[in-house]
Order: C-alpha cells, then structure tokens, then sequence
C-alpha cells in the first residue's frame, strides 16, 4: 500500500483532499498530513511518503522548496502540486524538478483520482514493485497502445488506406480498437506558444490532454484515440450518429479544460478543429482533410475557438498577377547581394496578401512554403548557399505559428537570415581570388605581370577579374600593381643606397625616365628629391 502526505496550509482543503478520493481502492493511504511546509519536510523525513500532494504557497517551505528537499529525502517520491492561481514561474520550475502534476483549485474528483492511479503505475514501475501478473497486464496494455497508436498515426499520414478499406471487425482484432458501425471523424487540438519549444513542457501538456480526454469522452463514444505529433493532438472518434452534437458539446468542453490547464504556463492559446463526421473508415480522408484546413484557419479567425464547418477556397492567390510580379522582382533582388531588398519584398507581399479578403488559413500556410521553394529555386540557379533542412525546418516551425503575422515574420526572418549568411560567404568566395591577386602581386611585382597572367592563376576571365577587382579595391589592376610598385621604391630610396636606375629594375620597371616620371606623379618628387628629403 503506497503511502500519501498531504500538505497544505488550509485544513479544509486537507479534510477535503482525504475525503474526496477512495484510497482503498487505489491501494494507497493518508500516512500524514501538513499544514505548513516545515512540518510537511519533517513529516516525509518520518514516514517517507512515496506520493506528496502539496500546494505551491505554504508558511515555511512553498511547494518548489518543499519538491527540492523533500526529493534528497525520498529521491523516488512522487509530488502532486495545487495551486488556487496560475503561477507560471513556479508551473515551469515544478515541471523542470520533474513534477508533471499540476492542478488547479478547485480540485476535481475525477482528474486527483486519475492522476493518482497514473503516479502509482509510475511509482511502482520504477521502484519494481509490480507483481508478475501486474507486469504482464502492462506489458499487453503497453502494445495494444503502440498497435492503436501506429494505426492513428498512419492515418493521420495517410500511410493506410488499404487498411481503412478493411471489415471493422479486421481491423478491430489486428489493431485492439472496439469500432462499432456509426459516424466517425477526425478532430484536432493544437497548442501554440514559445512555451512549447520545450519538450518538457510538449510531454507536461500532453498528459493533461490525455487525462481531459478521456474524462470528457469516455462517456459518450463508442471508440476514441489521440496521438501528439509536432503540437497537434489528434483524435479519432467513432459514436452513434445521434450523439453529434453531444459529443459536438464534450470537445467544446475538453477545449475549455485545456485552456484552463493551458494557463499554469506563459502565452500558451490552444484551438480545437472538429472535423465533419463521415459513416466509414474509409472515409475519414475527408474528416482529417477537413479538421487540417480548419485548424490553420486559426491564423486568421484566431486561437481559442472551436473550428468547425466547411472552408470555402476561391481564386489561388499563386495564380495572381502580384505573386507573379513578386517572383519576377524576388529573382532579380535575390541576385543583388542585398539582404535589405530581400526583406522589403517579403514585407510587400505579406501586406498584399493579408489585404486579400477571401484568402484563407490554408493558402497563407502553403504560400509561405511555396515561397521558401522559390527562394531555394533562385538560391541554386545563383550558385548560393543555403544550410541543410532548410525546407524541413521550415515548414515544422511555420505550422507552429498561431497567426498570420506570426507566421510572415518568422518566413521574413528565416529567408533573410538564411540569405545573409549566403551573401556573406559569396563575398568571401568572391574575394578569394582578389586575396590571392594581391599576395602574388606583393612577391611578384619586380617582375613583369599582367592580368591576363594574373587571371591565369585564380582560374578566371581577365574580363570577370578585372571587374570584381575593381569593385573590391576601388582600382583598377595596373593602378594597384603601380602602388605597390611605388610603396617599394619609396622604401628602397629610404632605406638603401641603391641607385635609382636599379631601383627602377627592382620594383619592376625597365626603362628610367617611365620610372622616374611616374614616382614623381604618384610620391609629388622626383627619386633623388624623396630620397634628400626622408633618408
């Protein structure tokens, strides 16, 4: 029997927390009660309680406090936090201490009850407490829910369709579903927020939806599933055509459930499409073809809401004359080098798109990724850069944007920063050969050179060289061979004795009065004048 601790520092919600579950039932007891977090501490030193239901605010120790010091104690105890607000600070610290249940006042009977047995499975999992025959029973449940879970997750990527097509009864036996004839459809539940970008908080969360789920539907249909899959919860529901709107009722109910839960952490919107119901199997393509299109409508309609109904689709905004006018200007600007140019034509064409009145969810998400196979259209034709999984990366996090905006902005910062980084490197690339021009120049330049000679060496035209040469430097090729020259007869006349006719040979030329005239245009003096002047 697994021994339970409730800490709280209302008596009432301890009374109501002993009285409210059936302890016998899940083979546990109430082995102590606190009302602050000292005694609460001292209490699992005394009888190391193997679940603590405790609230996040308490005199002495809070929750966190009570989680930190209470695991050096009883390193494999189980904690439930309660809390009456929606702290998110303490929410994220209690989840990072590995806590994952966190309720909200006023308790619910059923969520304590269900969140108990899941921590004594766990519990007894990890301390192996578990008889054979309990062992066993997991093990079977445990592949009945990968075989369910497999089936739901090929359906949601259509992947099995020769399979839907099967008697119910089939598939019934092969996949350990209980689907009886009635209506069934897809419905999906996304979760939305930078909060997500933490795994902890996707499995947190996930949980709760899974809970909800099965409170709110176990009642009211004949079969249910739901998998999690990049922050999309899917369900298959299968129910009496009659219980529509019923069930219609329990998802709105689960939505709002999931919204509550969804506040203990920071700007988390959660939205639920319902899907139409169809009468088979084989035709839940069209529910799941459905609930997708309602639920990226939620980048218009925004998040909240319970999606449902049919989506009308008019004209394609690819076809418009002003997408084929940006693809004509987005080609030649992506050539320029110019990063700044590239994110006002992205702006441009965000605003020219969310001024399209019946433009919906769905166009805006697969325009965006049209967009970004444009942009890697013209990076390729350009010989560019662009990382690995561009696409890929791409379009994960694009369907994790909540709105339009959103969803503009990070496809405005995602093609620039990608195309800055390639612009940088081009340069480089194009530098190279300029780099290499002046080493040779600075060990060559007594001898005679030429660009042709020159483009000889970093493997390009004269033509093609000259000009990146010219960008690059300000000057042309034999305006910098002449500087060079120049700087190094200035150092010789400094610094040695040599006479000016070798001079003239050292620094590359062969003929005096050439030499002489050109110093005296670049240096203002003539040879003999620099050398009195500054040796």
């Amino acid at each position: 029997m697994l021994k339970v601790l409730i800490a709280d520092d209302e008596s009432k919600v301890c009374q109501l927390i002993e009285k409210l579950v059936d302890w016998d039932a899940l083979d546990m007891k109430v082995a102590a009660v606190a009302e602050n977090g000292i005694d609460a501490l001292e209490k699992i030193k005394e009888v190391h309680p193997d679940i603590v239901i405790t609230d996040i605010r308490m005199p002495g120790y809070d929750g966190l406090d009570l989680i930190r010091l209470g695991k050096e104690e009883a390193p494999n105890a189980e904690f439930v936090i309660i809390s009456g607000y929606r702290h998110f600070e303490y929410a994220q610290m209690a989840i990072r201490y590995g806590v994952n249940a966190y309720l909200l006042k006023p308790i619910k009977k059923d969520e304590l009850t269900e969140t108990l047995k899941r921590l004594s499975t766990r519990f007894r999992v990890q301390t192996e407490q578990l008889s054979q025959e309990e062992k066993t029973r997991l093990a079977i449940r445990s592949d009945e829910k990968n075989l369910r879970q497999a089936f739901l997750q090929d359906l949601v990527g259509r992947r099995n369709k020769e399979t839907l097509s099967q008697p119910l009864l089939e598939i019934n036996r092969e996949f350990h579903y209980r689907f009886e004839p009635g209506e069934f459809c897809i419905a999906i539940l996304k979760l939305d927020g930078r909060v997500c970008d933490e795994e902890q908080n996707v499995q947190f969360m996930a949980e709760k939806v899974q809970s909800a789920a099965e409170r709110f539907l176990k009642d009211y249909v004949m079969e249910t599933e739901n998998t999690e899959l990049n922050g999309f919860h899917f369900f298959l529901l299968n129910y009496d055509a009659e219980d529509r709107m019923q069930i219609r009722r329990q998802m709105k109910a689960l939505l709002s459930e999931i919204r509550v839960q969804g506040d203990i952490l920071k700007n988390l919107s959660v939205t639920l499409a319902l899907g139409e119901g169809v009468e088979s199997l084989p035709e839940i393509g069209s529910s799941l073809k459905n609930a997708r299109l309602l639920i990226e409508e939620r980048l218009l309609a925004g998040t909240g809401k319970l999606m449902e109904g049919k989506i009308e689709s008019g004209e394609s905004f690819a076809d418009s004359e002003i997408f084929a006018k940006f693809n004509d200007r987005i080609a030649h600007t992506l050539e320029s080098l110019d990063s700044f140019a590239v994110r006002e034509e992205l702006i441009y064409l965000k605003t020219k798109m969310l001024a399209e009145k019946e433009i919906s969810g769905h166009e805006i998400l697969q325009m965006t990724k049209e967009i970004c196979n444009q942009y890697l259209f013209f990076m390729k034709k350009y010989r560019l850069p662009v990382e690995e999984n561009f696409m890929e990366n791409f379009s994960v996090s694009a369907d994790n944007c909540a709105d339009a905006a959103e969803l503009f902005d990070y496809l405005t910062r995602r093609i620039t920063t990608s195309y800055e980084k390639a612009a940088r490197l081009k340069r480089q690339d194009e530098n190279r050969p300029i780099r290499v021009v002046k080493k040779y120049v600075e060990e060559h330049f007594g001898e005679p050179l030429t660009l042709e000679e020159l483009s000889q060496v970093v493997d390009l035209s004269p033509t093609y060289l000259s000009t990146i040469f010219k960008k690059d430097t300000g000057m042309t090729f034999l305006e910098y061979l002449s500087e060079v020259r120049m700087d190094m007869a200035k150092k010789l006349l400094k610094e040695t004795n040599d006479t000016v006719a070798d001079i003239c040979g050292k620094v590359g030329y062969s003929d005096v009065r050439y030499f002489t005239k050109t110093f005296t245009k670049y240096a203002g003096l003539k040879p003999k004048e620099y050398r009195k002047l500054y040796s």
